[in-house]
């Protein structure tokens, strides 16, 4: 199973911030556009499959999605304080499949790929996703887990980057919840500490990883948006109460 059921490319900088850097031009706005591109394809090409259409079509239409935000700058008009990242890029992935289902060619598009993904490796996560679940909270519990990878990813990377990779891999289970006495002893044991300063360590990177959050929440947010709400709303798409 793929770890937090996001793809394995680490994400750069996000949300918001990638939309605006798109609407420029030169090599700053073509990377931040592959990046958004990058980041958003499954949650988009998971709605789309249980949205009934097959895996062809699928693909098809995230991809024709995008060549359309490239070619006729949808993300101009993409305002952060009229609502948030997520229902923007949603409603335009409709507006989009709904126009080619009314063309006489619909299912076909011209111009190549613009975001590189493979449809195989996408319909073996595909189908791990839980029957029975709607478009519309399969869409939101991707893009959940999406937030909490690339959360996760910004926290390894500062880790990375102090030569503490190790130490990260050997926390990062506790990050869901707490282990048995054993549990946290071994992996303390793993990186040359004892049982109490271990959990010390990972109390701190709870601390840290609740910061990065929502660091990323709020780039996805409307201004003057709660972050908290956003936060209790995502919790209940994951844990399925809603």
């Amino acid at each position: 199973m793929r770890d937090s059921n996001i793809p394995s490319k680490k994400f750069r900088s996000t949300r918001w911030s990638l939309v605006v850097k798109s609407r420029g031009e030169g090599a700053e706005a073509e990377q931040a556009l592959e990046d958004l591109c990058q980041l958003y394809w499954f949650p988009l090409y998971a709605w789309c499959r249980r949205q009934g259409l097959s895996a062809t079509d699928s693909e098809d239409m995230v991809q024709g999605f995008f060549q359309q935000l490239i070619e006729k700058r949808i993300l101009d008009r993409a305002d952060a304080k009229r609502g948030k990242l997520r229902t923007f890029l949603l409603t335009v992935l409709q507006r989009h499949i709904k126009d080619e289902q009314g063309k006489a060619n619909a299912g076909r598009r011209g111009g190549g790929n613009v975001v590189s993904f493979d449809c195989a490796m996408a319909e073996e996560w595909y189908k791990e996703e839980p029957e029975g679940e709607s478009a519309d909270h399969l869409f939101d519990r991707q893009w959940a887990l999406t937030i909490l990878g690339n959360s996760v990813a910004k926290l390894e990377e500062t880790f990375v980057k102090k030569d503490k990779a190790k130490l990260f891999a050997a926390m990062k289970p506790f990050l869901n919840g707490d282990g048995s006495a054993a549990e946290y002893e071994t992996a303390g044991t793993s990186v040359g500490m004892t049982q109490g300063s271990f959990k010390v360590a990972v109390h701190r990177l709870r601390t840290k990883f609740r910061e990065a959050l929502r660091a990323e929440i709020m780039k996805t947010q409307p201004d003057g948006e709660s972050i908290d709400e956003e936060i209790e709303y995502l919790s209940k798409v994951l844990r399925g109460s809603i």
